[in-house]
Formats: C-alpha cells, structure tokens, sequence
C-alpha cells in the first residue's frame, strides 16, 4: 500500500479511540468542560449504559454563537494559546479533542447561551459532520446531548461490557469528579431513575455523602505540607482496616489519576500497623502546575512528577502523622518501586515446639500439586485422628498415606455447593437486629441489578431510603456470629469486579458469600468440628478445589514420605 494522506474522518475515529474508550469517557470529558466553564450546578443523565444516550447540563459560562462550530474542530481550544502554557496546566482540559473526538463517534448536539445573550445557540453533529449554528431557547450555560455512541463504529461497540457495568462506570465517574469539587451541585440520573445528588458543601461533607457516614467515621483528617506540595483528605485508623481494598482514591490537582507513587507512600505510612490489611483513603495533592506533568496519557488519567521523592515523603508524613499523632516517627527512606509494603513485626524466638513445627512445615514444602483424586477404597480412615497445623490446616491419614485440608478452602466448597443446591427454596435466616447498611452509590446499582439472585440464594435486603438498605436475614450458612456488613459489602465488590465474565450470577455471588462466610486461615477447630468438615467436603462433587479453582486437598502418599527420608 502507497504513503498516504488519510482522510479526516479516519483522522478523527482514530483520535476519538485515544480519548474516548467507553461512555464513562465522554461523561468525563463533559464533566472536565462543564467544571472549567465555572459551573456551580452539573446535571448528567444517561440511557442504556450511556450507548443510547448521554446528556450533560451545566450553568457554566456558555459558548458563543461564533465559537459553537470552532468548538467542534480539532486542537481548538481556549484553555491554552502557546506551548508554555502546557509546562503550566491549571485547568482540566486543554488539547482541544474532547468535542470534536465525540462527535466522531457519535450524535452529538450543543445548546449554549452565554450570560451576556438574549438568546442560546444549538449545533448539531452526526459522525463528525456538522451544520450550522441555530437559534434556540435555553438558560444560561451549556447543554451537550451524546446519542448513539459507537454506531458508525462497530467494532468499538462489541469491546463494552453490558449496560449496567457500563452504568457503573460512569456512577464511578461522577462520585470522582464530586469529590474533586465539592462546592459543585451534581446529580446523575440514569434511566429515568436517580442516582446520585449531591449538594454544595465542604470538602469533608462531600466525602461524608459520597463515601457514607459509616466508613467516612472511621477515617482521620490528614493535611501537610505547603507550596510547592500539599498533601491533604482522609485515611482509615489503624484500627479500622480492611481485610481487602475498599475505597482508595488520588486526586492531583483535582484530576483523579492513577499513581503507584503515591498509592505507595500512604501504605509506608501505615508501616507495621497494616498486618496485611487495606485502608480506604481520599488522597489530594496540590502541587504546582509546573511541577506536575499532566500530558502523560490521552485520557490524562496518569501524571509524572518532577520531584517524586519530595511528593512521596509528603504524602507519607502527611498520613503517617494524623494516623499516630505528635508522638509518631515519620518513616525515612526513598519510595519504593510503586508496589505498597509494609514492614512485619518480628517473629518470636522459636522455642522447641516451634522449632519441630517448623520442621514439620518444611516437610510438605515440595511442589506437590492439587491432589489427584483417591482411587476406590482410599477414602479417609473410618477412625482418625486429626491434627490442625496452625490453625489453618487438617491433616488426615489414609491406606496410603497422608492428606492436607486447607480448612478455608474446603469449607468455601461446601458452602457454595450448599447454597446453590437449595437456590430458590431457601428461606433467610432472620438476623436477631435487622442490619442498616448505607452503601455508595456503586453498590446500590451493583445490587439493584442483582437482587433476585440475592433473594434466591436466601438473603434478605429490602432498599430503605436514598442509598441505604436493611439487612433482615442471610442464608444460615453464614452463622449466627457473622459480619453481615462486611459480607455484603464484599460479594457486592466481587460482582462489581468481575461484571464481564459469563458465569451465572447466582455462581458468583455464592463464590463470593462462600469465601468470606467460611472458616478462616488461623481458626482453631475442634477434633469434631474438623471431622465434621471433613465429611461434609468428600461429600460435594468437586472435594479437590475450592469454588476458585485453587487446591483445597493436598495428598502425600508413603512413597512420597519414603522419598523425602531417603528410605527409598
């Protein structure tokens, strides 16, 4: 094939892949605009996930009749007028492709009156072509309608996920940029049905109704540090970590991105007090524009710092600080790699005892794999003696050798075969205080959309008012001592996290209640409990592997033992 000039439309699908990935995408880019515009109210609306229909309102400052059609041209912008004013970007957006790029890809219109008109200007665009500006009635500010994302481009199309994680992206999205502006009224409305509404106010309010009351209590206040560098927002005490990632969010002057820098200095400054656990933070740095290079990605959702150590040390003083008072060492050293670690508390001398289980544990070192079915016969001995290796794991003797039962794994087994066998006919067991959970507004859609599979695997959630639900009753695999909180709150992540994938949702969710309502690692059991256990795991279909695949029965056979004591 020939060099040659591509032709503009090409030029402009193509560009509108660099920035426009999702609908998620378009709302942020119309987001960026409207705050820009010096807009004190935004309102968002979408339909079928944002594919159908995106429409974005805000009360910003307007678009001239004369500049509707330049507003639509490529690297048009009013954000910058020569180079130098990249090295220094103080506003959102500024390469002038946002509009134009979206309009490539879609049915886009504009409606705009500035504050000084009698009257709004409308332009309409259809895959990139555009008519003339007319005359229209609206009220001061910026309206943008998206329908039809992605017709003209197929291909693009068919890479989305469904309507409803599409839905959540964009919630995603708003809350973000909500955080980032607290003194902005926004609302989402999605479907006919709203979402999210927020209302002006201070920062820590803003986090307050964003992230909910009851895990914005449990976090501290952070702020340190001073031009050039200001690192300030909210954090989880060290008593009130999570066992997995919950929240965790960094804005660079006001943009949400993702770093591994400083994502890594806040868990330095948890140092030992995180012992594998996760906090949930809001993590704001102010840093001169001059100082931060934000034209790393199309999307701008990466930065580059110019001096990443004096912005490492003050996130990490900033935290470390309000998490352990006056009285706390700020932790020296330079950042790490981008991978966040902690330092683990010593280990206790090892006295006999502990030196004879160490060797034991050394013993079934060896990269034996998931245990291969038993052949007939070679079933667990009738009478047996268990012996729990710290607290985490069962062994048992057979004809011909030996067992190990990862207890965690084995009981996930049974409880995800338990709660699908009896899906449908299952009724909760009723929790003696029903529960109140607020949820974010990304759990509320998660869980809307999977509230029949949540009924028919015998839970029992009713919405109560704005975004909190009542938990009255879990199924009774889940015991009487249950976190029911954390439960929830853990499947509705999982589904959250694995929207994609073509599992039945009842599959899912009855993974993820499996894994956090059984037995923990470093749970003492009882002789009968463990035999109990035992039983209940060679009687599922699949005693082997736990419901994500992984080895729940480990088998050493006395040739293996021989082996390793050189008797053969």
């Amino acid at each position: 094939m020939p060099i040659q000039v591509l032709p503009d439309d090409i030029v402009n699908k193509i560009a509108a892949g660099e920035v426009i990935e999702r609908p998620s995408s378009v709302v942020k880019e119309l987001l960026e605009n409207s705050i820009d515009a010096g807009a004190r109210a935004v309102e968002v609306e979408i339909a079928g996930g944002g594919t159908r229909a995106i429409r974005v309102a805000d009360d910003g400052c307007g678009i001239g009749r004369d500049e509707l059609a330049l507003a639509l041209r490529r690297h048009a912008t009013s954000k910058i007028g020569r180079y130098e004013d990249v090295l220094g970007i103080a506003s959102y957006g500024f390469r002038g492709e946002a509009l134009p790029s979206i309009a490539a890809v879609s049915r886009l219109s504009i409606t705009s009156r500035t504050a000084d008109s009698a009257t709004a200007w409308s332009i309409a665009c259809q895959q990139g072509r555009c008519g003339e500006p007319r005359a229209a009635a609206a009220n001061p500010g910026t309206t943008i309608a998206v329908e039809e994302l992605f017709a003209a481009v197929p291909a693009r199309r068919k890479f989305l996920k469904s309507e409803q994680t599409e839905a959540r992206r964009i919630i995603d999205e708003v809350t973000a940029q909500a955080l980032a502006n607290p003194g902005v009224a926004m609302s989402l409305v999605t479907d006919g049905r709203d979402v999210l509404r927020y209302r002006p106010g201070t920062q820590a309010e803003r986090a307050a109704e964003v992230l909910g009351r009851e895990l914005f209590d449990t976090m501290v206040a952070f702020d340190h540090g001073q031009r050039p560098v200001r690192a300030f927002g909210y954090a989880s005490q060290p008593e009130h970590l999570w066992p997995r990632r919950r929240e965790q969010l960094v804005f660079v002057n006001g943009r949400r991105v993702s770093d591994k820098l400083v994502h890594a200095a806040v868990y330095q400054a948890y140092g030992p007090a995180l012992q594998g656990r996760h906090p949930a933070y809001l993590v704001f740095v102010d840093i001169s524009p001059r100082d931060v290079d934000v034209n790393v990605h199309p999307a701008k959702s990466q930065v580059r710092f110019r001096d990443e150590s004096l912005v490492f040390n003050t996130v990490r003083a900033a935290v470390n600080r309000a998490l352990f008072s006056d009285a706390a060492v700020v932790l020296e050293g330079e950042p790490s790699a981008g991978v966040p670690g902690y330092q683990p508390r010593p280990a206790p001398a090892a006295g006999p005892v502990e030196a004879a289980l160490h060797s034991v544990r050394e013993l079934f070192t060896a990269p034996y794999g998931p245990a291969a079915p038993l052949p007939a016969g070679e079933a667990v001995q009738p009478v047996v003696a268990y012996w729990q290796a710290h607290s985490s794991y069962i062994l048992a003797e057979t004809k011909t050798g030996i067992i190990i039962i990862d207890q965690h794994a084995a009981h996930e087994r049974v409880l995800y075969e338990d709660l699908l066998r009896s899906r449908g006919a299952r009724q909760a067991q009723q929790l003696l205080f029903p529960l109140n959970l607020e949820l974010t507004a990304a759990e509320l859609a998660v869980f809307e959309q999977y509230r029949p599979v949540f009924e028919g695997l015998g839970f029992d959630i009713k919405r109560f008012s704005g975004r909190t639900v009542v938990v009255e009753g879990l199924p009774a695999e889940a015991g009487v001592e249950a976190d029911g909180a954390a439960i929830i709150r853990g499947i509705l992540a999982d589904l959250a996290e694995t929207a994609a994938t073509a599992e039945e949702p009842a599959a899912r969710v009855a993974r993820s209640f499996a894994c956090r309502a059984a037995v923990k690692a470093g749970q003492p059991l009882t002789a009968a409990e463990m035999g109990r256990l035992v039983d209940r795991l060679f009687a599922t279909s699949s005693p082997y592997l736990d419901p994500h695949g992984r080895p729940a029965v480990i088998k050493l056979s006395l040739d293996d033992l021989d082996r390793r004591f050189g008797r053969s």
